[in-house]
């Protein structure tokens, strides 16, 4: 509903009023009514659009349920009645408006009351004055009757009677758009209405009226070319869906085109090239003038400085006087990124250097009709001058013909939207002078381009300053955090900040805060995205509907992981192909601007094309097959952990007890570094899946998935050096633990424990943290002897964790280091070891710390555990430390950071830097403590451990207060980590 209409309502509040061009919407004032669910609205809808007339109970079935009603359908037309008769006469001074007549209903509003009517009298009074000569008044009313329209009619009402009156509204619309944009080319508008005339022909290709119009326009802006061309893709689409040809108008309206037809010339008084056939003069042929074919530069062109400068000083090029060779420029990126608009302005911007004329074309390889370079060879023909008769038929001979008419011209090509190499080759200028300017979702790599200009979405600061530009400055500053959300919400993308800026303009009483509202919601989004012909989801969709079936399957399915990015494994598993296979489809999918590149290796999705694949999943893939892929990434990740923990770890038994047979398709890693990578990397998908897995709104988690996260969740535990989000895995382990109840996994149910407990430990969470600590000792199988050192270690964890509870962790510890050596783990020893040294230190006990972590090197083989002899050669250093040992401390830092570069520990690295810095200042070299401090820091800093870097911060102030006779102690950056 629009503003319009509203104001009409301001004064006389409490009538009622109801609006069908767009949602079915009713108010009772300003207070808008619940009109209630499907059916009831469709009651309503047939009562309304009959304007007053009784509508029969029977009428009512037929308009809601069709031929075949359900045997109580009578009754629910009387429920429903009875119900709208409660919300629209929920005032008692309300006049009645439902009312019951012979049998039937009738509805009786107001006048003016309805959207429909409005537009209609709207219409009539604009006939009238079009009879009347008045053309600029009429433009005036149909235009404020089409702003009525808000979005498609009836959206959502269901029922025959709705689906006829939905086809009559948009047909009505479109009466009301053609009848405008008619007085506007009478009144010499044709500049102001080109680009709209362009967009409403290619939504609707087939109506021949619009194409007249388009046409028209096209050549009274002197774009003779492109008028001709729209005739002949009119011929085209007639043929191919009607298998007709064009009407005697159209026809007639090529052949003026052709002969320049001086009635087509614009009105007296407006500014117009009028475009000839040839280029000779005469007395009865016009001079003919140089193509100007470029589309208008945006006057609102935001942004793009570096991609601007880079493409006018490459177009520049070509007209040096050593040029050798025409100067090619592409321009790629995905669909809405800007590449056209882009283009355009820099054309514009470089316009006197090509003074024999700039020539443009819409080549459509977006879509499955591409233009065909050998009619756009005659079409640019033609702009040059030559006459229809002369083009020679065969391709060979039309192309040197082509070539040589440009050869010696300094002419700017701008072929937009080019499919591939082969489209544009034929197109592209022989000699040097010319330049040819290309946009295309891929990097038309096989073309020896001048440049190519990678265009990526916009920054935060240029999709502001648009926004900004078209809403008003004012009206953003005043919600700055709402329009930096707003732009956020368009993925930065420049149609979608475009589409926004738009909706903002033509409805000045919105609140930026009331549109990012709408945008919240995801499962919108992308229909919210829409202003006129703007429409996100429309770019998107030439895009998808030009791949093959395998490609299309996969561009929806890998979209359902809500991970950062995506390798060619992990999409191996999504897909249930192997990884060759896989990662033909990942770069297929790149090269028609569907997914980004990312790091080497790596893929990922724009936020809008994410959301837009899932919308096209959730069409197309059964809920089976998708949940069938979200089950093989989960597994795809557990069997990675395992081999990364194989790698990095070999000592341990863990990974043999959740994938004893090593799961194929997963990960390989040569060694420890590569497998830390691959985890730090992996890490937030693998909870990200497990997120959607567990917190589905209404499929419940099963047994096998159960079965999945708990050994994910278990095999992530031992990396708490990788700074785990503890809050998160809280949440998950306890939503895991209910699902193992329900379906009575035990080991599940045992891991989940253990996952929650050593979280909320982490979390600080004491009493829960206990609580489920006991309950993976009373879930454990006595038998168990590779998961019993690990139950009793992590009750170990979780009591030392709390102030009062080191001794009670020292005890635990003990036990799980005799049950570790009892079943010849000495890897999973060790560990125990490093924790009990860092208990004893926390109850300054360094003697017996030295001891224990002196056992955990002797427990470490350096061909198997450089985890354990980094954690061991850290913790004997604290030791030294507190004894009074700082320079012996140094050395066993040192060693330790040997290990930590030899195999990639980046965390155990990070942090023994901090411990090295604190026996660096006690020995007296407070500079190097202070660096070792700054690099330490830095690197926790990096691998997302803000504790971690809080601690350098704070030692290198201590270090700096405190000066060079009283550097701080040792744990100030220690710390206790562990």
């Amino acid at each position: 509903m629009t503003d319009a209409w509203v104001g009409t309502w301001e004064q006389g509040m409490g009538e009622l009023r109801i609006a069908a061009l767009g949602p079915l919407r009713a108010w009772r004032g300003e207070r808008q009514l619940d009109t209630g669910p499907a059916q009831q609205r469709a009651v309503l809808t047939s009562l309304t659009l009959r304007c007053g007339q009784v509508a029969s109970a029977d009428e009512l079935v037929r308009d809601v349920w069709g031929a075949e009603p359900p045997a109580s359908a009578h009754v629910a037309v009387r429920n429903h009645v009875s119900r709208l008769r409660t919300v629209l006469e929920s005032e008692s001074a309300a006049p009645k408006a439902l009312v019951s007549v012979a049998g039937g209903y009738a509805l009786h509003l107001p006048e003016g009351a309805l959207d429909v009517s409005r537009a209609e009298r709207l219409h009539a009074r604009a006939q009238a004055a079009r009879s009347q000569g008045d053309l600029e008044p009429a433009v005036r009313m149909l235009a404020e009757a089409e702003a009525l329209w808000d979005g498609t009619p009836l959206t959502g009402v269901p029922g025959p009677y709705a689906q006829r009156q939905r086809d009559r509204l948009i047909e009505y619309r479109l009466l009301l758009v053609e009848a405008r944009l008619t007085l506007e080319l009478q009144l010499g508008g044709h500049t102001r209405v080109v680009g709209e005339l362009i967009a409403l022909v290619d939504e609707h290709p087939l109506r021949e009226g619009l194409r007249a119009l388009q046409m028209l326009a096209l050549y009274r802006c002197g774009r003779q070319a492109d008028a001709l061309a729209g005739y002949t893709e009119a011929r085209r689409h007639l043929a191919a869906e009607l298998g007709v040809d064009p009407g005697p108008e159209l026809v007639g309206l090529h052949q003026r085109i052709l002969e320049a037809d001086p009635m087509l010339a614009p009105p007296p008084g407006e500014a117009a090239v009028s475009p000839a056939p040839g280029p000779a003069a005469g007395a009865d042929r016009p001079t003919w003038v140089p193509p100007a074919q470029v589309p208008p530069d945006a006057p609102d062109f935001t942004g793009r400085t570096e991609e601007s400068r880079h493409v006018r000083d490459a177009l520049a090029g070509a007209v040096r006087t050593d040029a050798t060779a025409p100067v090619i420029c592409v321009i790629h990126g995905m669909g809405g990124v800007g590449k056209t608009t882009l283009a355009v302005h820099a054309a514009h911007a470089v316009r006197e250097q090509f003074p024999d004329g700039q020539l443009y074309v819409d080549l459509r390889g977006t879509g499955r009709e591409r233009a065909n370079p050998y009619e756009v060879q005659e079409l640019f023909l033609r702009s040059l001058g030559v006459l229809a008769g002369n083009v020679p038929s065969g391709q060979e001979e039309r192309t040197a013909l082509y070539r040589s008419r440009m050869a010696g011209r300094r002419l700017l090509l701008l072929l937009d939207n080019a499919a591939d190499t082969e489209q544009v080759s034929a197109l592209l200028p022989g000699t040097a002078g010319s330049a040819a300017l290309i946009t295309s979702r891929t990097a038309l790599m096989c073309l020896p381009a001048t440049t190519r200009t990678a265009l990526e979405p916009f920054s935060e600061p240029e999709a502001l300053a648009l926004l900004e530009r078209m809403a008003g400055s004012g009206r953003c500053r005043q919600e700055q955090q709402t329009a930096r959300d707003l732009v956020r919400a368009c993925g930065l993308l420049p149609l979608a900040v475009r589409v926004v800026g738009a909706r903002l303009v033509v409805r000045p009483r919105w609140t930026l805060a009331a549109l990012a509202e709408r945008l919240s919601d995801r499962s919108q989004r992308l229909g919210e995205l829409e202003a006129g012909s703007l429409a996100v989801e429309s770019v998107f969709h030439l895009g998808y509907s030009t791949l093959e079936d395998a490609e299309a399957r996969a561009f929806r399915l890998l979209a359902i992981p809500e991970v950062p990015d995506l390798s060619p494994a992990a999409a191996a598993a999504v897909l249930k192909c192997d990884r060759r296979e896989a990662e033909a489809l990942l770069e297929s999918l790149t090269h028609h601007g569907l997914l980004e590149p990312g790091d080497p290796g790596r893929y990922r999705y724009h936020d809008l094309l994410r959301l837009f694949a899932r919308h096209r999943t959730l069409d197309t893939d059964p809920s089976t097959a998708r949940q069938a892929a979200l089950s093989r990434v989960a597994r795809f990740y557990v069997a990675g952990v395992c081999h990364a923990m194989r790698a990095e770890r070999p000592y341990t038994r863990l990974p043999d007890a959740v994938d004893p047979d090593g799961t194929s398709g997963a990960a390989a890693f040569n060694d420890a570094v590569h497998a830390q990578e691959w985890m730090l990397h992996e890490l937030p998908a693998m909870l990200a899946v497990a997120g959607q897995i567990l917190h589905h709104p209404y499929r419940p988690v099963s047994a096998e998935d159960t079965r999945t996260l708990s050994h994910l969740l278990a095999l992530l535990m031992p990396f708490t050096d990788f700074c785990l989000p503890w809050d998160a895995i809280h949440q998950l382990a306890r939503t895991l633990l209910r699902a193992a109840e329900h379906h009575g996994e035990r080991l599940a149910t045992l891991f989940s424990c253990i996952a929650a407990a050593v979280a909320c430990a982490r979390i600080g969470h004491h009493e829960e943290a206990a609580a489920l600590a006991a309950r993976a000792h009373e879930t454990l199988d006595p038998a168990d002897r590779v998961l019993a050192p690990r139950v009793v270690y992590t009750m170990g964890v979780v009591a030392d964790a709390r102030p009062d509870g080191l001794a009670e962790a020292i005890g635990h510890y003990r036990s799980a280091h005799a049950l570790a050596c009892e079943n010849g783990e000495r890897g999973m020893a060790a560990q125990v070891s490093v924790s009990l040294a860092h208990a004893q230190l926390a109850l300054d006990r360094p003697q017996q710390a030295l001891e224990a972590a002196r056992d955990a090197l002797a427990l470490c083989r350096p061909e198997d555990n450089p985890v354990g002899i980094a954690l061991a050669q850290r913790v004997l250093g604290d030791a030294l430390a507190e004894l009074g040992r700082p320079g012996e401390a140094v050395t066993e830092y040192g060693t330790a950071l040997a290990v930590c570069r030899e195999h990639g520990l980046h965390a155990q690295r990070a942090h023994t830097l901090l411990s090295l810095a604190s026996a660096l200042a006690a020995v007296g070299r407070p500079e190097q403590a202070r660096t070792c401090a700054a690099e330490g820091g830095a690197a926790l800093a990096q691998l997302g451990d803000p504790t971690g870097e809080e601690r350098a911060r704070a030692f290198i102030n201590c270090l700096a207060a405190a000066g060079p006779s009283d550097p701080p102690g040792h744990r100030t950056a220690a710390g206790r980590e562990h």
